[in-house]
């Protein structure tokens, strides 16, 4: 299973073909995370690119990571700042500490594994009970797929993309199937944000060399919507007993 993590490592580095969309969505959801959500400690769910870890390693004063990849870990301790966080190397099926957290973090994580309702259910009980879960995943109705779906250019609006698969992402969700997954795990929604309102490809977006000015308003805009945002951002507490 580690090896299988390995292998995704490519699609982390700069050369990716959609690092685009990976640099705007993962540099502006950890401050949405930060906004919304004061605490004194954070569990996070894969150490990824390391773009949230720079923003909350400043920000909780306890930040803990669980990541299964040797080879993710080893690049994680080489990246400037990083050698104070806590890394628990564990697959998120086995992870277990007695241990309550402010803060929860599943950061485009429930795509990949084989059963996202056992991974909501395992980390409910190490969320405090006024505590905040965050997840984000990709967005299976966001407006530039909608557009390809009318145009004929994909088939059905569930199906995977070449990034999808690069990225070994094995679902997309909705808004309404995150929801969904997210209530019958045990928590109440707060509230669910889109992150990148973005209407044509990556591939299109890049030819046209937007200033930065337009590629935030691209992610602000899409905070109030969610539905046709290439990401989903929601934010869950524990439900009432």
């Amino acid at each position: 299973m580690t090896n299988n993590l390995d292998a995704l490592v490519g699609a982390y580095e700069s050369d990716f073909p959609y690092a685009l969309d990976n640099d705007l969505m993962l540099n502006w959801y950890p401050e949405r995370v930060v906004a919304l959500a004061p605490g004194a400690s954070l569990l996070e769910l894969g150490i990824g690119h390391g773009h949230s870890a720079r923003r909350f390693v400043s920000h909780y004063p306890r930040y803990v990571v669980v990541e299964g990849s040797t080879k993710m870990i080893d690049r994680f301790r080489s990246m400037e700042g990083m050698g104070s966080v806590e890394v628990a190397q564990s697959m998120f099926e086995d992870f277990s500490t007695t241990d309550r957290f402010d803060v929860i973090v599943m950061g485009f994580v429930l795509e990949h594994v084989a059963d996202p309702d056992a991974i909501l259910r395992r980390f409910r009980k190490f969320l405090t009970p006024r505590g905040s879960l965050f997840a984000t995943v990709p967005n299976a109705e966001s407006l530039h797929r909608r557009l390809g779906y009318e145009a004929g250019l994909l088939p059905d609006l569930m199906q995977l993309g070449d990034a999808d698969r690069q990225l070994g992402h094995q679902r997309l969700y909705t808004v309404a199937s995150l929801r969904r997954a997210v209530e019958q795990a045990g928590y109440h929604v707060k509230a669910v944000e889109g992150l990148l309102l973005k209407p044509i490809t990556t591939a299109q977006i890049k030819t046209l060399h937007l200033p930065d000015s337009v590629l935030n308003a691209m992610l602000k805009v899409g905070v109030q919507y969610p539905e046709l945002s290439a990401g989903l951002l929601i934010q869950a507490g524990l439900a009432p007993a």
